[in-house]
């Protein structure tokens, strides 16, 4: 089946409060019903600095934050004060943004705050110079990612610029590689886009530098930005072993799909000589499927005779390997089902009637026409 493509991070521009320590339901007391609130008298209010039932717990708000309980309650009261309160939470917390950005708990706090206009020069401040250090730290990205998402663009480009010089650094971090992603959305910086192309290669071979590879050939061609450096870096190199690759063939699809025309047809004509061999591979055969999609009419018609043989020339079991091979085999045997759904008339017709002649116990031979009669 064909692999599902990278995605970024759902816990990069998205929060929840931190599950640890989450309150138990109090415990039911099966006779006692349950009291009602007395309803609030005429001309009271709730006091200075609480918010939904609570107070704000002034002086002692980072020690709060690193509270798993308080962590929870400030994220459900700070946003809710007004600018003047607002102002007072910021000038406490700004000394601590940095060493809470890092912290098991806080960090949910900060993340939280992000999004808050009146705090964003305080966490500029407090990220300006740790960049890099806070993108590859687990808590210390997640705060950062939020702050991007929210930050006006100068801000952003001017915290990102940080990044030059560390792309591949970053880019091959678990954590530091969902903060490049989310860098680049926020930004479109161009060097970024360089300096992955530059090394792409070995980006490709590495599970957190491949997601960097897809998610920015697929940001970057979407803004209309040059994408040609990385896809011709993916060309010079060893394109074949990168097709078959458990990581690399995601960057390759990635190519396939955003490069311009002329770059496209070179790596068609680059790979379609190896579909056979690619569709026998666990991850080459999703690159087989592709070329498919994207072939013309001539390169599909090279690779039907391939496996079907010539047309309206009567064949025996033996002279068709390629066939039976494909159907043989647990991944080969959807790309013959992609090459089924190319395929036109009469082409089509004689194909399944070759299928059929050739199914077995030991083959995928009723999968594959069961899928066609549905297609």
């Amino acid at each position: 089946p064909t692999q599902p493509a990278l995605t970024p991070w759902q816990g990069g521009p998205a929060f929840f409060i931190h599950p640890n320590g989450a309150a138990a339901p109090p415990p039911q007391q099966p006779q006692q019903q349950p009291q009602q609130q007395p309803p609030p008298q005429r001309g009271t209010s709730s006091p200075p600095g609480a918010t939904a039932g609570g107070k704000v717990p002034w002086g002692s708000l980072v020690a709060t934050a690193m509270d798993p309980k308080g962590s929870r309650e400030l994220q459900q009261l700070l946003p809710k004060l007004s600018k003047g309160q607002l102002a007072r939470a910021r000038d406490e917390l700004a000394p601590h943004m940095h060493a809470l950005s890092r912290h098991t708990f806080g960090n949910y706090l900060v993340s939280k705050l992000a999004p808050l206009a009146p705090m964003h020069a305080a966490l500029a401040a407090a990220f300006r110079g740790r960049v890099v250090e806070l993108l590859c730290h687990a808590q210390g990205s997640r705060v950062v990612q939020a702050y991007l998402a929210a930050a006006a663009p100068a801000e952003a480009e001017s915290l990102v610029s940080e990044l030059d010089g560390h792309v591949v650094e970053c880019a091959l971090d678990t954590h530091g590689s969902w903060g490049v992603c989310v860098a680049f959305r926020h930004t479109h910086a161009p060097f970024l886009v360089a300096q992955v192309a530059k090394h792409v290669a070995a980006l490709c071979t590495q599970q957190h530098g491949v997601r960097v590879v897809q998610q920015l050939l697929h940001e970057a061609a979407s803004a209309g930005m040059d994408i040609s450096a990385a896809v011709g870096s993916l060309l010079e190199g060893e394109l074949g072993y990168l097709a078959a690759h458990p990581f690399g063939n995601y960057a390759v699809q990635a190519a396939l799909r955003h490069a311009v025309p002329s770059q496209r047809v070179a790596m068609l004509d680059a790979l379609l000589p190896s579909i056979l061999a690619l569709s026998g591979s666990k991850h080459g055969s999703n690159v087989a499927e592709m070329l498919l999609m994207l072939a013309s009419v001539e390169q599909l018609e090279a690779v039907r005779r391939q496996i079907f043989g010539p047309p309206d020339t009567p064949v025996d079991l033996a002279e068709l390997p390629q066939l039976r091979a494909l159907m043989s085999s647990p991944f080969g045997n959807y790309v013959l089902q992609a090459l089924l759904r190319k395929l036109k008339d009469g082409r089509r017709s004689a194909a399944l009637q070759l299928v059929e002649r050739h199914i077995s116990d030991d083959n995928f031979g009723r999968a594959i026409l069961a899928a066609a009669s549905s297609a």
